[in-house]
């Protein structure tokens, strides 16, 4: 075979290969999709999947739980489970956007200050885990209350609304809150995958002790791990301030704040196999909305009924991700039984 036809192969299997990978990472919103297509076809719905009020309103509300979700995910990733991430968006989204619409800045400015606050508040989650050496559950249980409680010293205790407020609130609708998601997925990927402090969190998360004994600075990569999570919590902050009233919080309540989307980010390991693991937790998040939308339409969208829905779904998800590994171990070896 000549050396241009062999280039020419592999340059088509490439793409055949990013094509797989592509088809694999979203059949899983495709299956979703189709499900919920028959289901409310057979109901009578016939506006399910065709009007782009329900495309926009999926890509709004996938957008918003994909980048708290990435927040979530990038401290799981890493060995950490941050209580405290729900009471720093919500302090963050009431500074920044009190500041802006008393100083009459505009929404590039609300962005910036959110992503820089939360940054702040991020870091300082990230020096009393350390200095404190405190497990991280107590540690971080602590910070959400004290973050909460400062919702009531700042700004009269009033929270945020600048909803009405259409030039404020472009990053929380159509097309703009895409320019949101982008910024977090890049900081998300290149930090964890093409930066040395990204790459030596994984090592800490796999085996603490022998990262340490290399020599990796495990307190100074705590900080910087805090601080890339500021970045995505203050893009989730500005996302969420301009689609929500924002009222002081207290008792935890902050920790549903961001829990609420959590499901995605234990799903985009596997839905993101393929591909990486920011993407699954994106294409997951985007599942789970058209999933949402769907039973809304069945008249499921609200109550008890939802949430039933939704956590069998995932208890079958999660079953069958945690089984994956010994059915392909069996389907290898009938396999190679039915060759014998």
């Amino acid at each position: 075979m000549r050396y241009g036809d062999r280039q020419h192969m592999k340059k088509t299997n490439k793409a055949v290969d990013i094509l797989k990978r592509i088809f694999l990472t979203m059949l899983f919103p495709l299956v979703i999709y189709v499900v919920m297509f028959i289901l409310t076809r057979s109901r009578g719905i016939t506006y399910y999947g065709l009007t782009v009020d329900m495309w926009r309103t999926v890509l709004v509300n996938s957008s918003m739980t994909g980048v708290a979700a990435l927040a979530i995910w990038l401290q799981v990733k890493n060995g950490r489970f941050d209580f405290s991430g729900g009471a720093t968006m919500v302090l963050t989204a009431i500074l920044a956007g009190n500041i802006v619409i008393q100083n009459h800045q505009g929404p590039v400015v609300y962005l910036i200050l959110c992503i820089l606050f939360a940054m702040i508040l991020c870091t300082i989650t990230g020096i009393i885990y350390i200095v404190g050496r405190l497990p991280i559950m107590i540690c971080t249980i602590g910070v959400a209350l004290l973050y909460e409680s400062i919702t009531y010293l700042v700004f009269d205790a009033q929270g945020l609304i600048m909803m009405s407020n259409t030039k404020l609130t472009i990053f929380g609708r159509m097309p703009y809150i895409l320019i949101v998601l982008a910024i977090a997925l890049f900081v998300f990927v290149g930090y964890s995958y093409f930066t040395v402090s990204g790459k030596r969190a994984k090592l800490l998360a796999n085996n603490q002790q022998a990262a340490v004994n290399i020599g990796i600075n495990e307190k100074k990569n705590v900080i910087q791990t805090f601080v890339v999570c500021g970045v995505l919590l203050g893009c989730a902050a500005a996302i969420y301030g301009s689609n929500n009233t924002v009222a002081p919080q207290s008792g935890l309540s902050t920790a549903n704040t961001l829990f609420s989307n959590i499901i995605p980010a234990f799903m985009g390991m596997f839905v993101g196999a393929a591909s990486v693991d920011a993407i699954g937790v994106v294409v997951a998040a985007f599942g789970m909305e058209i999933l949402n939308y769907g039973l809304s339409c069945l008249g499921y969208g609200a109550g008890g009924w939802q949430q039933i829905i939704v956590g069998s779904f995932m208890l079958l998800f999660y079953t069958i991700t945690a089984q994956w590994p010994r059915i392909q171990a069996a389907r290898a070896k009938k396999a190679r039984m039915n060759e014998a």
